[in-house]
């Protein structure tokens, strides 16, 4: 089947259920509150169109532990579903890794630095007023694409900051400034400030009227970026600034902003023979044979009942982790564990890989696809049972970011008192990942498994 043809098969199964979805939403909403009230879901207020606090990341572990329980299903009626699900990126997209920072419709995942007017509207992130700052993202990462649009008039001058630090004071050695300025600044747009100048000329006339497309490659020391698909920057840096946030920069004059996504940067784990490099692990007290990890033909891995896992034999610390696991159905439950005690049965953290949700995706079952199990449920299903679901763990310090599908659902930072069991508090320390057998009924396979290392 060729790639055009299964995306636009997913597109078709995907638009077909978000109608049906809303078709039918009016006459079940009642019956579904009223089943999450039974169920003892609770509700949020908080707004999605409004910036959030950054996440406090306490280096002394301070905090209140979170208890051994799972968090029971929300259901927050303010967030606008259909939204997120447009937002989902095409299957190509999602296989070559992109997903959105900016999910088109709220603010999840960013932190605004001054009292600019940050806003949204039409899909698009604005500000034209108030004190120079940024907008930042709540994640770092390492070696990374980046691809946006930007609209500006010609006097204005803004930025995009790439592996900046939360407060750049340095230009040439806190961040990677990619300018937007007018033709006779210093640094005219698509110049790395401080670091290299792109001539207007390489570029040509950008139209102040237009939206115009930014790219942006980090790799290692090589720092390239293109304005409309023309080479501007292209440039080896020797400050060994090798991760940080992203920002969005409001100085003088207008901006406006859509379509942010990434792609992170890495290197698959998936064994290229048989299971080397992973071992698999039945519970103690059950027999081997409850759960059995094979390698597939295509080169993924199969797993199948449990209680059990397989475990990478590899110390990973501060990461981004891209999975495509295949679920046939709403029911099965198996998840990504990480930064675990190395040889110990999935004691880390957890990835929740579910379907499941209850009459509105907006309420998940089991905490949902991509939830950080027992600390911070999913805000939406965003996956389909019976297809690839693709899936985005960021995992920096106490701070832990997911995507689905391309758009972000978790943002939760872990102040609970540091612990060498992450069941139990705050781990730091690297670890290794499993794949988990929840029961009988798990079937999955992971069809890929990428680390981007955020050092």
């Amino acid at each position: 089947m060729s790639v055009a043809f299964r995306s636009a098969k997913v597109a078709l199964f995907r638009r077909a259920k978000g109608n049906f979805g809303t078709t039918i939403h009016s006459l079940i909403f009642a019956s579904a509150i009223t089943l999450l009230t039974l169920l003892g879901c609770t509700s949020s207020t908080a707004p999605t169109n409004t910036t959030q606090p950054r996440p406090e990341r306490p280096a002394d572990g301070t905090g209140v532990a979170s208890p051994e329980k799972p968090k029971p299903p929300t259901f927050d009626a303010s967030i606008d579903l259909d939204a997120l699900l447009a937002a989902r990126l095409t299957l190509p997209e999602l296989d070559n890794g992109w997903i959105r920072l900016f999910d088109n419709a709220t603010m999840m995942g960013w932190t605004a630095t001054s009292n600019a007017n940050w806003s949204i509207a039409d899909g698009e992130i604005s500000a034209s007023e108030g004190d120079q700052g940024f907008l930042l993202t709540n994640s770092r990462f390492g070696d990374f694409e980046l691809q946006l649009e930007y609209s500006a008039p010609s006097t204005t001058n803004s930025g995009v900051f790439l592996r900046t630090t939360s407060a750049p004071k340095e230009v040439d050695r806190d961040c990677f400034e990619l300018n937007i300025a007018p033709t006779d600044n210093p640094f005219p747009t698509g110049s790395l400030v401080g670091r290299q100048k792109v001539e207007p000329d390489a570029i040509g006339e950008l139209d102040e009227t237009d939206w115009h497309s930014m790219h942006a490659m980090c790799d290692g020391n090589r720092i390239q970026t293109w304005i409309d698909g023309k080479i501007a920057a292209d440039y080896q840096d020797t400050s060994d600034r090798k991760s940080g946030l992203i920002g969005l920069q409001f100085r003088t004059g207008a901006i406006k902003f859509r379509d942010i996504r990434i792609r992170p940067i890495g290197y698959s784990v998936l064994p290229a023979e048989s299971l080397d490099g992973w071992q698999a692990s039945a519970t103690e007290g059950n027999a081997t044979e409850s759960m059995t990890a094979t390698r597939t033909d295509e080169g993924g891995i199969s797993i199948k009942g449990g209680k059990g896992h397989i475990e990478l034999l590899q110390n990973l610390g501060n990461f981004a982790l891209q999975a495509t696991v295949l679920v046939e159905s709403s029911e099965v439950n198996t998840g990504v564990f990480f930064r675990c005690i190395p040889g110990e049965q999935m004691n880390g953290y957890e990835c929740q890989v579910h379907h499941g949700f209850i009459n509105d995706r907006r309420a998940p079952k089991d905490a949902g696809m991509g939830a950080i199990f027992r600390r911070q449920n999913a805000r939406a299903v965003l996956s389909d049972a019976g297809q690839p679901a693709h899936v985005t763990v960021v995992a920096d310090g106490p701070h832990f970011a997911t995507w689905v599908e391309g758009v972000q659902v978790v943002d939760w930072t872990d102040t609970r008192p540091p612990k060498e069991n992450p069941r139990e508090g705050l781990r730091l320390d690297p670890g290794t990942v499993q794949l988990q057998g929840h029961d009988a009924t798990t079937e999955a396979i992971f069809q890929a498994l990428k680390i981007s290392p955020i050092p």
